[in-house]
């Protein structure tokens, strides 16, 4: 069977962080993920299943990183090093050249243009289709959040392909092809470029609290998006944001 790719769109998303024991312990108990290790040459990896569905993986931060812990998504390439080359020629940095993984694939990471860090990625069997809508506990949206929107723009699309579209409520949204990816936004003053990563929850309230519970701390408890639905962004007790999010109920027929 040939394999199936969604090009342009996010295949996996990634944390790296210096405490895997406590970060394992956070996204199980919150989500209800399924954690399970693979030993590599680098060091063990997890990854997190969320019912029957792959949906992250983990590994320990390299010891030079500036951060302590983060997440990030990879996007569906057609040629990793092609990207890559695409990304140095358009003010991108290489933070990891492509590199081979029997069994998983092809990847790179890169810092865009203003300094957002991505992954790029031919999976060796596809890509996993993306549920819809997704249900609680998967990953449903990407968030970049950048101190230069116009050279954003113009870098993704010579990487990843994407063209500009308008989304819900007019916000500006990234499109592989038909499909909204993602929505950029400016970052607030003296706040460097970053992705932010969503999860769907059942009740924002709740999983606000379950998560402050398990050590995470509350950056923002609520922004409510009209006809959206709400999110609450979190760093999870290794430091890493993420947001919760909560759609909004079905439009009345």
């Amino acid at each position: 069977m040939e394999n199936t790719y969604r090009v342009g769109q996010f295949a996996w998303r990634e944390l790296m962080t210096r405490d895997t024991a406590k970060a394992r312990a956070f996204y199980t108990e919150m989500f209800g993920w399924v954690a399970s290790d693979m030993p590599m040459p680098q060091g063990t990896y997890t990854t997190f299943k969320n019912g029957d569905a792959m949906v992250a993986g983990m590994m320990e931060m390299p010891k030079e990183a500036p951060v302590d812990a983060a997440w990030m998504s990879y996007v569906s390439v057609p040629d990793v090093d092609a990207a890559v080359k695409a990304a140095t020629e358009n003010g991108g940095t290489v933070m990891l050249p492509g590199t081979t993984m029997p069994g998983v694939g092809r990847f790179a990471m890169v810092a865009d243009s203003t300094g957002g860090v991505i992954g790029l990625l031919r999976g060796e069997t596809g890509d996993s289709p993306a549920p819809f809508p997704p249900p609680a506990g998967a990953f449903c949206w990407e968030s970049l959040n950048t101190t230069d929107i116009d050279k954003s723009k113009a870098f993704y699309s010579k990487v990843a392909g994407w063209t500009t579209g308008t989304g819900p409520g007019g916000m500006p949204v990234f499109m592989a092809d038909t499909v909204q990816v993602a929505d950029v936004q400016g970052a607030p003053p003296g706040v460097p470029t970053h992705w932010l990563l969503h999860v769907v929850v059942d009740k924002l309230e709740a999983a606000r609290a379950k998560a402050e519970n398990a050590g995470a701390k509350v950056m923002m408890p609520r922004i409510d998006i009209p006809t959206i639905g709400a999110i609450c962004i979190i760093t999870d007790p290794t430091g890493a944001a993420i947001s919760l999010f909560e759609p909004a109920p079905p439009a009345a027929a």
